[in-house]
């Protein structure tokens, strides 16, 4: 069974060593230790939830708040998704999108955000399946799901470089 659960201090050896398998599988280094990951992701302003199968670490989705005084709504954009890849295709990503847009919605964001690499072309097509719009104004591929119709949302997500709404 699949849970998401926000993380907690109990994760972060969990939520280093799966960050440590992102980082090796893009060729980036990692300068995250034990104490780096619990002032990011538990203790700072980062909202860090945690993917379980069968109470067994599975993967993690890392949202982050975008706020600009320009913009007519706040919005959260998933900075990191990872599934372990044994796990892959039994609907974590997808548990994981879903629950970091349960707290968006519940947040009051007006919309939520999220990347992938362009050589990454099954995401794309997921997101997409997910009812995610693709961006077209900026590297990508980048995606947006509007959450409100409420009028300080405005009517649709103009970003900036950094998937700020301009």
């Amino acid at each position: 069974m699949i849970t998401i659960t926000p993380a907690t201090a109990r994760d972060v050896p969990d939520l280093l060593n799966m960050i440590r398998k992102l980082c090796a599988f893009h060729g980036d280094p990692c300068h995250m230790g034990l104490a780096d990951t619990q002032t990011r992701l538990i203790e700072g302003m980062l909202i860090t939830l945690m993917a379980r199968l069968d109470d067994k670490p599975a993967g993690y989705a890392v949202l982050e708040p975008r706020w600009r005084p320009m913009n007519t709504g706040d919005l959260l954009d998933i900075a990191h998704l990872f599934v372990e890849e044994p796990l892959r295709g039994r609907g974590i990503g997808k548990a994981l999108i879903k629950a970091a847009r349960d707290h968006a919605s519940q947040a009051a964001a007006c919309h939520l955000t999220i990347g992938t690499a362009p050589d990454n072309p099954s995401a794309a097509a997921a997101y997409r399946a997910m009812g995610f719009e693709e961006i077209t104004s900026q590297p990508g591929p980048r995606f947006t799901i509007p959450l409100s119709a409420e009028p300080q949302c405005g009517s649709g997500y103009v970003p900036d470089h950094f998937g700020n709404r301009a």
